[in-house]
């Protein structure tokens, strides 16, 4: 087929365009309305132009309402792909989840707290009548004990049992 005129002026109906488009006619209309599909001074449709401009708002470089199938779909998969390496980071024991840590910690500062409140009670006999040093370096010494379960924690405290494999049913 051979145009002798101008492409950038070769128009068509609504109808016509819908149809190029596969799109419905009323979508057509709504296009025109957000000036993604142009008309010409006689009410057609700029088929060159309209084209360019609906392929750009289908990429998102127009402002369209309209939700482009293709970024959608791989920032879900971008989305799963990081949630299956979380769980593996999870499995291998190189991350660990916030409530377990959370968890943990406050079981062992709250032991903690227990037995540093205890001391006085549980020192005070021993260092009466002792010296000023002596009662200083025994103390030290408890406190130091007490400190010390602290750092005496292990990774598989932070590990849980449970490795959910329940999301599984949303690998599309």
């Amino acid at each position: 087929m051979k145009i002798s005129h101008d492409l950038k002026n070769l128009t068509t109906t609504q109808t016509e365009m819908a149809r190029i488009l596969d799109i419905t006619q009323p979508r057509v209309s709504q296009l025109i309305q957000n000036e993604i599909v142009i008309k010409d001074k006689t009410g057609a449709v700029l088929v060159v132009e309209s084209l360019k401009n609906f392929y750009k708002s289908k990429l998102g470089t127009e402002d369209d309402e309209e939700i482009n199938f293709m970024i959608e779909k791989a920032k879900h998969e971008k989305t799963k792909r990081e949630i299956a390496e979380l769980k593996l980071a999870k499995m291998q024991g190189k991350v660990y989840d916030s409530r377990t840590v959370e968890l943990v910690l406050t079981e062992m500062l709250s032991n903690l707290r227990t037995q540093l409140l205890g001391l006085p009670s549980k020192l005070a006999p021993q260092v009466e009548m002792k010296k000023k040093e002596d009662i200083y370096e025994f103390m030290t010494k408890e406190i130091e004990e007490k400190l010390s379960e602290l750092s005496e924690y292990s990774p598989e405290l932070f590990t849980s049992e449970d490795i959910e494999e329940s999301d599984d049913e949303d690998s599309d």
